[in-house]
């Protein structure tokens, strides 16, 4: 009898054991990260064009890792395996995992090369497309995801013709250029000058496009051209002819002292609040942060305020006047005026003025001659108290040191306002106005924007000849 019950009270405590171990078991497989239940994701291009010639990206990802891929071309009812590897794209799918991911990484890019299979006149192609994880999930085969594409296949350029352009360009300056790409799948455009590259709007009728672009005064070689790209990964470029005039600019030394330095330039450093004066080894060091770093800053700032451009509303007209914001004025400093300066006979650092200095009576009014949006009004290092302007085609104009302003960001203002009054704010000696032409954020030369001549031969005449053209296309 005793014998009987430690049996069965063995039994149950046996079977109540294998329960919970059942249970604990079925709960560690419901929950293990080893055991988990997503399935891989598989993604190519939204835009899923490709022109044979380079490997077609197929990004691939599990939060688990994963174990195995293959690809299959499906003609016609057939599965044909191709061969997929990992590879190391500048394609904005999978850039960001591209530099190197392993095998067993949780995200990376395939891709393949054209199949043998594929007749030169094909139109497009399916692709099928499988990925397995490394979870023990399945009775440990892992998770699997199966998808077919349709990818259209284009290998044709797209075509690139200027149709007009402004006859000469300056260095430091700025000229149009208005141009026709065509392509199904057009995705980029770009201009370059071998420098620095500039955005283009579509202008008057589908299929045409128009761009202010600059010279720097920093380079002295300038190769203009156009970069067209189409979602297959088809590059076109063409040049563009101006005829280039290089120009020399002031280049002068100026001395600076101790009491300058414990001066304006520590009253900058405190007003900007970013290091404290005994932060610095001697007073060159406290000249170079203002004269170099903050006005790095500077230019960093007013930039971004004045780099935006709408790549997609169309520009059916560009009518500008000249500039003359200030009346009565004397120019103080020029643009492109490169300075040296020396401290104790030994050169110490080196700038350039990149824009106009006026000058008239204390607070003088500042007058905006063309109508634009604000991007940008507070103070901004070395530039003081700031204004920047958007008048459209990327053209932005800059109102430095200023005292007061009456106007804020996003405002649309109209023109011949009075926008603000001039100071000295800033890194200025004396109330004045520093003013600034921009082409999508980079600084040109003030004098063409300010002559009428220069405007209607380089932009309105060339805007009216491109108009003439289109329609007769």
């Amino acid at each position: 009898m005793y014998r009987s019950e430690l049996r069965s009270g063995f039994v149950k405590i046996l079977s109540l054991a294998l329960i919970i171990l059942f249970i604990g078991g079925g709960i560690f497989v419901l929950t293990a990260d080893s055991f988990e239940k997503e399935a891989p994701k598989i993604a190519v291009k939204e835009k899923a064009v490709w022109n044979l010639k380079e490997f077609f990206p197929i990004k691939i990802s599990d939060n688990a890792g994963i174990k195995s891929y293959s690809v299959a071309l499906i003609d016609d009812g057939k599965r044909i395996p191709l061969v997929a590897e990992q590879i190391h794209t500048q394609d904005a799918m999978c850039v960001e995992n591209n530099a190197t991911a392993p095998f067993s990484a949780d995200s990376f890019c395939i891709g393949i090369q054209k199949p043998a299979e594929i007749t030169h006149n094909a139109k497009s192609l399916l692709l099928e497309v499988s990925v397995t994880d490394t979870s023990n999930w399945n009775l440990f085969s892992g998770n699997t995801t199966t998808q077919q594409f349709s990818i259209t296949i284009d290998s044709k350029k797209p075509q690139l013709a200027v149709i007009a352009n402004s006859y000469k360009i300056t260095q430091g300056g700025s000229a149009l250029v208005i141009f026709r790409a065509i392509d199904e799948h057009l995705e980029q455009l770009v201009i370059t000058n071998g420098n620095l590259e500039f955005k283009a709007q579509p202008f008057y009728k589908e299929g045409f496009y128009i761009a202010l672009i600059a010279w720097s005064k920093f380079h002295d070689n300038f190769s203009p051209k156009i970069i067209a790209q189409d979602s297959a990964g088809n590059v076109s470029s063409t040049s563009i002819a101006y005829f280039q005039q290089k120009k020399r600019y002031k280049d002068s030394t100026i001395s600076i002292t101790d009491s300058f330095i414990d001066g304006k330039i520590s009253m900058l450093v405190e007003e900007i609040g970013e290091k404290s004066l005994d932060e610095f080894e001697n007073k060159v060091e406290i000249f170079r942060y203002i004269n170099e770093g903050v006005r790095q800053q500077s230019f960093d700032r007013i930039f971004a305020a004045a780099s935006t451009l709408d790549t997609k509303s169309f520009v059916q007209d560009f009518n500008i006047k000249p500039f003359a914001p200030l009346k009565n004025s004397a120019v103080t400093a020029s643009f492109g005026d490169h300075r040296r300066f020396s401290y104790a006979g030994e050169i110490v650092s080196e700038s350039d003025h990149m824009g106009l200095d006026l000058a008239s009576i204390k607070e003088a009014p500042v007058i905006l001659n063309n109508p634009g949006v604000v991007t940008l009004n507070e103070f901004v290092g070395i530039d003081g108290n700031v204004l920047v302007v958007d008048h459209g085609l990327g053209l932005s104009t800059l109102y430095a040191h200023l005292t007061t302003s009456g106007v804020n960001v996003g405002d649309v203002l109209e023109s011949n306002s009075v926008i603000a009054n001039t100071g000295k704010t800033g890194l200025a000696f004396g109330d004045h106005l520093h003013f600034g032409v921009l082409v999508q954020g980079y600084e040109v030369w003030n004098a063409e924007w300010m002559d009428a001549n220069w405007i209607k031969l380089n932009i309105t005449d060339v805007i009216n000849d491109a108009k003439a053209i289109i329609d007769q296309i």
